[in-house]
Parts: C-alpha cells; sequence; structure tokens
C-alpha cells in the first residue's frame, strides 16, 4: 500500500482528482485499485495526465461508493492486488 495523496476535487464525470508529485507517478498504474486508509476499496486509477512535474490522477469510483464531495480532503492510498496462479496438473 502506497500513499498517493489527498483529494483535491471531483471531475465533471464524477471522478476524484488528487495530484501528485513526479517521484510518485513510477509506482502507479491505470487499473490499480484505490483505498482508504481502513483498507475499503473506493475505485480504480482511470487516468494520468497534466504536467510532468505535478500530474492528476484520476480515481473512477465504484458502485455502491457514498457521496464522492464526502471524499474531498481524504488520504488515498495505491493498492497492489496479489494475483493467483493456479498450478496446472498434467
Amino acid at each position: 500500500m502506497r500513499r498517493i495523496n489527498t483529494v483535491s476535487h471531483i471531475s465533471n464525470q464524477g471522478h476524484l482528482l488528487l495530484r501528485v508529485f513526479q517521484t510518485q507517478i513510477k509506482d502507479l498504474q491505470i487499473g490499480q485499485t484505490v483505498v482508504t486508509k481502513d483498507l475499503t476499496k473506493i475505485g480504480r486509477i482511470f487516468d494520468i495526465f497534466g504536467p510532468i512535474n505535478q500530474p492528476y490522477v484520476s480515481i473512477k469510483l465504484n458502485p455502491g461508493i457514498p457521496e464522492p464531495k464526502d471524499l474531498i480532503g481524504e488520504i488515498l492510498y495505491s493498492f497492489e492486488e496479489k494475483k493467483s496462479f493456479k498450478k496446472k496438473r498434467n
């Protein structure tokens, strides 16, 4: 779990927008799960855009998440889910 940053505002499409530092971009990927400090999954990284030195991250919320405006000021984290591979039997 890695800290992304604090939610700054909401886009017209209802996505959460966070400004991040250039050094954090290498750890973020589109489609990566985003959680709150109590590990509640709220969505996924939808887009990374803006100036190279301080880009923005757009987070598309999961269905059933309460009002996006309630998340303004909340610190969010990226969460890398481990993939499980089943062993093939011959």
